[in-house]
Protein backbone atom coordinates (compact mmCIF):
# COMPACT_ATOMS: atom_id res chain seq x y z
CA UNK A 1 0.00 0.00 0.00
CA UNK A 2 1.25 3.45 -0.90
CA UNK A 3 -0.02 6.80 0.38
CA UNK A 4 0.74 9.90 -1.67
CA UNK A 5 -0.24 13.42 -0.61
CA UNK A 6 -1.33 15.27 -3.74
CA UNK A 7 -1.77 18.37 -1.60
CA UNK A 8 -1.10 19.31 2.00
CA UNK A 9 -2.55 22.79 2.43
CA UNK A 10 -5.57 24.38 4.05
CA UNK A 11 -8.67 25.58 2.21
CA UNK A 12 -7.08 28.93 1.31
CA UNK A 13 -3.71 27.77 0.11
CA UNK A 14 -1.47 28.24 -2.90
CA UNK A 15 -0.21 26.16 -5.81
CA UNK A 16 2.96 25.43 -3.85
CA UNK A 17 0.90 23.34 -1.42
CA UNK A 18 -2.52 22.61 -2.99
CA UNK A 19 -5.51 21.69 -0.83
CA UNK A 20 -5.19 18.49 1.19
CA UNK A 21 -6.11 15.53 -0.97
CA UNK A 22 -4.33 12.21 -0.97
CA UNK A 23 -4.22 8.98 -2.91
CA UNK A 24 -3.94 5.43 -1.66
CA UNK A 25 -2.61 2.90 -4.17
CA UNK A 26 -3.40 -0.72 -3.34
CA UNK A 27 -1.13 -3.65 -4.14
CA UNK A 28 -3.41 -4.31 -7.13
CA UNK A 29 -2.52 -0.88 -8.54
CA UNK A 30 -6.03 0.52 -8.04
CA UNK A 31 -6.26 4.03 -6.62
CA UNK A 32 -8.51 5.48 -3.91
CA UNK A 33 -8.74 9.28 -3.71
CA UNK A 34 -9.30 10.64 -0.21
CA UNK A 35 -11.19 13.91 -0.60
CA UNK A 36 -11.69 15.64 -3.92
CA UNK A 37 -11.26 19.36 -3.38
CA UNK A 38 -11.52 22.37 -5.64
CA UNK A 39 -7.99 22.16 -7.04
CA UNK A 40 -7.72 18.37 -7.21
CA UNK A 41 -7.64 18.29 -11.02
CA UNK A 42 -4.50 20.45 -10.93
CA UNK A 43 -2.79 18.42 -8.21
CA UNK A 44 -3.63 15.22 -10.11
CA UNK A 45 -2.23 16.71 -13.30
CA UNK A 46 0.96 17.73 -11.52
CA UNK A 47 1.34 14.10 -10.37
CA UNK A 48 0.50 12.68 -13.84
CA UNK A 49 -2.71 11.03 -12.57
CA UNK A 50 -5.70 10.70 -14.87
CA UNK A 51 -9.22 10.47 -13.46
CA UNK A 52 -9.48 7.22 -15.44
CA UNK A 53 -7.10 5.75 -12.86
CA UNK A 54 -9.33 6.57 -9.88
CA UNK A 55 -11.23 3.46 -8.83
CA UNK A 56 -12.80 4.91 -5.67
CA UNK A 57 -13.24 8.11 -3.66
CA UNK A 58 -13.68 8.70 0.05
CA UNK A 59 -15.16 12.04 1.15
CA UNK A 60 -14.63 13.17 4.74
CA UNK A 61 -17.02 16.16 4.85
CA UNK A 62 -18.75 18.76 2.72
CA UNK A 63 -16.44 21.78 2.63
CA UNK A 64 -15.39 22.78 -0.88
CA UNK A 65 -11.68 22.08 -0.33
CA UNK A 66 -12.79 18.46 0.15
CA UNK A 67 -15.64 18.16 -2.40
CA UNK A 68 -15.12 21.05 -4.85
CA UNK A 69 -13.77 18.70 -7.52
CA UNK A 70 -16.65 16.24 -7.36
CA UNK A 71 -18.70 17.83 -10.17
CA UNK A 72 -15.64 17.73 -12.43
CA UNK A 73 -14.99 14.10 -11.46
CA UNK A 74 -18.64 13.16 -12.03
CA UNK A 75 -18.96 14.70 -15.49
CA UNK A 76 -15.56 13.65 -16.83
CA UNK A 77 -16.06 10.03 -15.81
CA UNK A 78 -19.75 9.90 -16.82
CA UNK A 79 -18.97 11.02 -20.38
CA UNK A 80 -15.99 8.69 -20.71
CA UNK A 81 -17.16 5.40 -22.28
CA UNK A 82 -13.98 3.64 -21.14
CA UNK A 83 -14.52 4.53 -17.49
CA UNK A 84 -16.75 2.70 -14.99
CA UNK A 85 -18.46 4.76 -12.30
CA UNK A 86 -16.01 5.30 -9.44
CA UNK A 87 -16.98 3.89 -6.08
CA UNK A 88 -17.91 6.52 -3.50
CA UNK A 89 -17.56 5.87 0.23
CA UNK A 90 -18.99 8.33 2.76
CA UNK A 91 -20.66 8.46 6.14
CA UNK A 92 -24.27 7.40 5.58
CA UNK A 93 -25.91 10.75 6.38
CA UNK A 94 -23.34 12.80 4.48
CA UNK A 95 -23.82 10.69 1.36
CA UNK A 96 -27.45 11.82 1.33
CA UNK A 97 -26.56 15.43 2.05
CA UNK A 98 -23.81 15.82 -0.54
CA UNK A 99 -26.35 15.42 -3.32
CA UNK A 100 -29.11 17.67 -2.00
CA UNK A 101 -26.86 20.37 -0.51
CA UNK A 102 -23.86 20.43 -2.82
CA UNK A 103 -24.03 18.54 -6.12
CA UNK A 104 -27.62 18.42 -7.34
CA UNK A 105 -27.59 21.97 -8.72
CA UNK A 106 -24.89 21.17 -11.26
CA UNK A 107 -25.41 17.45 -11.81
CA UNK A 108 -29.17 17.08 -11.46
CA UNK A 109 -30.03 17.20 -15.17
CA UNK A 110 -28.36 16.18 -18.42
CA UNK A 111 -30.22 17.05 -21.64
CA UNK A 112 -33.59 16.66 -19.98
CA UNK A 113 -32.67 13.50 -18.09
CA UNK A 114 -33.09 13.70 -14.33
CA UNK A 115 -29.93 12.47 -12.65
CA UNK A 116 -28.97 11.23 -9.23
CA UNK A 117 -25.70 10.67 -7.40
CA UNK A 118 -25.87 6.97 -8.27
CA UNK A 119 -25.75 7.82 -11.98
CA UNK A 120 -22.20 9.06 -11.46
CA UNK A 121 -20.88 6.97 -8.57
CA UNK A 122 -21.37 3.53 -7.01
CA UNK A 123 -22.32 4.73 -3.56
CA UNK A 124 -21.72 3.11 -0.18
CA UNK A 125 -22.84 4.80 3.05
CA UNK A 126 -21.09 3.79 6.28
CA UNK A 127 -22.21 4.44 9.89
CA UNK A 128 -19.91 6.19 12.34
CA UNK A 129 -17.20 3.73 13.45
CA UNK A 130 -18.46 1.37 10.78
CA UNK A 131 -16.02 -0.34 8.43
CA UNK A 132 -15.64 -0.83 4.71
CA UNK A 133 -13.12 -2.76 2.66
CA UNK A 134 -11.52 -1.76 -0.61
CA UNK A 135 -8.84 -3.83 -2.36
CA UNK A 136 -7.95 -5.79 0.80
CA UNK A 137 -7.56 -2.58 2.82
CA UNK A 138 -9.86 -2.22 5.81
CA UNK A 139 -11.12 1.23 6.81
CA UNK A 140 -13.04 2.38 9.88
CA UNK A 141 -14.56 5.86 9.85
CA UNK A 142 -14.11 8.03 12.95
CA UNK A 143 -16.30 11.07 13.65
CA UNK A 144 -14.25 14.20 14.32
CA UNK A 145 -15.59 17.48 15.74
CA UNK A 146 -15.13 20.22 13.18
CA UNK A 147 -17.71 23.03 13.40
CA UNK A 148 -20.02 23.00 16.41
CA UNK A 149 -22.48 25.88 16.21
CA UNK A 150 -25.34 24.43 18.26
CA UNK A 151 -27.69 24.59 15.28
CA UNK A 152 -26.26 22.20 12.71
CA UNK A 153 -23.01 20.61 13.79
CA UNK A 154 -20.62 19.73 10.99
CA UNK A 155 -18.51 16.66 11.61
CA UNK A 156 -15.63 15.43 9.50
CA UNK A 157 -15.00 11.70 9.31
CA UNK A 158 -11.43 10.54 9.68
CA UNK A 159 -10.14 7.07 8.89
CA UNK A 160 -8.17 4.38 10.64
CA UNK A 161 -6.98 1.76 8.15
CA UNK A 162 -4.54 -1.03 7.37
CA UNK A 163 -3.63 -3.40 4.54
CA UNK A 164 -5.14 -6.79 5.40
CA UNK A 165 -2.85 -8.74 3.09
CA UNK A 166 0.49 -7.38 4.26
CA UNK A 167 -0.73 -6.80 7.84
CA UNK A 168 0.71 -3.30 7.72
CA UNK A 169 0.48 -1.14 10.87
CA UNK A 170 -2.73 0.79 11.52
CA UNK A 171 -2.74 4.35 10.19
CA UNK A 172 -4.95 7.16 11.49
CA UNK A 173 -5.92 10.08 9.25
CA UNK A 174 -7.88 12.74 11.14
CA UNK A 175 -9.19 14.84 8.23
CA UNK A 176 -10.41 18.27 9.48
CA UNK A 177 -10.82 18.36 13.24
CA UNK A 178 -10.76 20.45 16.35
CA UNK A 179 -8.20 19.52 18.99
CA UNK A 180 -9.41 16.30 20.62
CA UNK A 181 -6.60 15.01 22.86
CA UNK A 182 -8.64 12.19 24.39
CA UNK A 183 -9.59 10.75 21.02
CA UNK A 184 -6.10 11.23 19.63
CA UNK A 185 -4.52 9.43 22.56
CA UNK A 186 -6.99 6.57 22.11
CA UNK A 187 -6.22 6.32 18.40
CA UNK A 188 -2.49 6.49 19.10
CA UNK A 189 -2.83 3.30 21.15
CA UNK A 190 -3.95 1.52 17.95
CA UNK A 191 -2.09 3.34 15.18
CA UNK A 192 1.61 3.29 14.41
CA UNK A 193 1.32 6.40 12.23
CA UNK A 194 -0.95 9.48 12.49
CA UNK A 195 -1.60 12.16 9.87
CA UNK A 196 -3.14 15.11 11.72
CA UNK A 197 -4.88 18.29 10.62
CA UNK A 198 -2.71 21.22 11.77
CA UNK A 199 -3.54 24.92 11.68
CA UNK A 200 -0.46 27.14 11.66
CA UNK A 201 -2.01 30.61 11.34
CA UNK A 202 -1.20 33.30 13.96
CA UNK A 203 -4.84 33.32 15.09
CA UNK A 204 -6.71 30.17 16.11
CA UNK A 205 -9.90 29.55 14.16
CA UNK A 206 -11.19 27.03 16.78
CA UNK A 207 -12.38 24.68 13.97
CA UNK A 208 -8.96 23.10 13.32
CA UNK A 209 -6.39 21.71 15.73
CA UNK A 210 -3.74 24.40 16.09
CA UNK A 211 -0.03 23.66 16.18
CA UNK A 212 0.22 25.17 19.69
CA UNK A 213 -2.45 22.74 20.92
CA UNK A 214 -0.93 19.69 19.25
CA UNK A 215 2.41 20.58 20.80
CA UNK A 216 0.94 19.76 24.24
CA UNK A 217 0.36 16.08 23.35
CA UNK A 218 2.58 13.43 24.95
CA UNK A 219 5.90 12.91 23.19
CA UNK A 220 4.99 9.25 22.59
CA UNK A 221 2.02 10.44 20.49
CA UNK A 222 3.88 13.23 18.68
CA UNK A 223 6.58 10.78 17.60
CA UNK A 224 3.93 8.99 15.52
CA UNK A 225 2.48 12.16 14.02
CA UNK A 226 2.87 13.86 10.65
CA UNK A 227 1.15 17.26 10.28
CA UNK A 228 -0.78 18.37 7.19
CA UNK A 229 -3.58 20.79 6.14
CA UNK A 230 -1.45 23.74 7.24
CA UNK A 231 -1.26 27.34 6.02
CA UNK A 232 1.41 28.46 3.51
CA UNK A 233 4.96 29.12 4.73
CA UNK A 234 4.73 27.74 8.27
CA UNK A 235 7.39 29.08 10.63
CA UNK A 236 7.23 26.20 13.10
CA UNK A 237 9.88 23.47 13.46
CA UNK A 238 7.85 20.33 14.14
CA UNK A 239 10.84 17.98 14.42
CA UNK A 240 12.22 20.14 17.23
CA UNK A 241 8.90 19.76 19.06
CA UNK A 242 8.84 15.97 18.76
CA UNK A 243 6.68 15.52 15.65
CA UNK A 244 7.73 13.61 12.55
CA UNK A 245 7.33 16.82 10.54
CA UNK A 246 5.10 18.61 8.06
CA UNK A 247 4.01 16.42 5.15
CA UNK A 248 5.32 17.86 1.88
CA UNK A 249 3.27 18.08 -1.30
CA UNK A 250 3.88 14.94 -3.34
CA UNK A 251 5.37 13.03 -0.39
CA UNK A 252 4.97 9.26 -0.58
CA UNK A 253 4.67 6.77 2.27
CA UNK A 254 5.27 3.10 1.45
CA UNK A 255 3.64 0.70 3.90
Amino acid sequence: MQIKFLGVGSAFTTQEYFQSNLQITAESGKKLLIDCGTDVRFSMMENSISNEEIDAIYISHLHSDHIGGMEWMAFTTYFNPKKDRPRLFMEKELIKEIWESSLKGGLGSIEGKRMHLTDFFRCTGIPNEGTFEWERIQFTIIRMRHIMNGYKNLYSYGLIFRDLKTRSPWIFLTTDTQFQPGLINRMADQAALIFHDCETSPFKSTVHAHYDELKTLPLSVKRKMWLYHYQPNPVHQPEMDGFKGFVKKGQIFEL
